[in-house]
């Protein structure tokens, strides 16, 4: 079985994002449960039938990560969010 990775970065607001570079994907959510659910929607979005092969696992980053600062800071997190990292770098 693969593994899908996404770190986790938490927001001053209490949001969570997740990235999994290798994929390009990013997803949103308010708590860790909703952002598990989020993973796997995007995963079987990027991979289509294939997602029965991947195991998603959530890897929080300790500390501050300046590295996304910028990054996350644009996005809003009121509902779910799904979307490519290209796509959010552009905004």
């Amino acid at each position: 079985m693969r593994e899908a990775l996404f770190t986790i970065h938490s927001r001053p607001d209490g949001s969570l994002i997740a990235e999994n570079a290798a994929m390009g994907l990013v997803v949103c959510a308010m708590d860790r449960e909703s952002l598990q659910e989020e993973a796997r929607d995007a995963l079987i979005r990027a991979v289509g039938p294939a997602h029965i092969s991947y195991r998603v696992r959530l890897q929080p980053i300790p500390g501050n990560n300046n590295r996304h600062a910028a990054l996350t800071s644009t996005i809003r997190c009121s509902k779910p969010m799904i979307t490519s990292t290209q796509a959010w770098m552009e905004t």
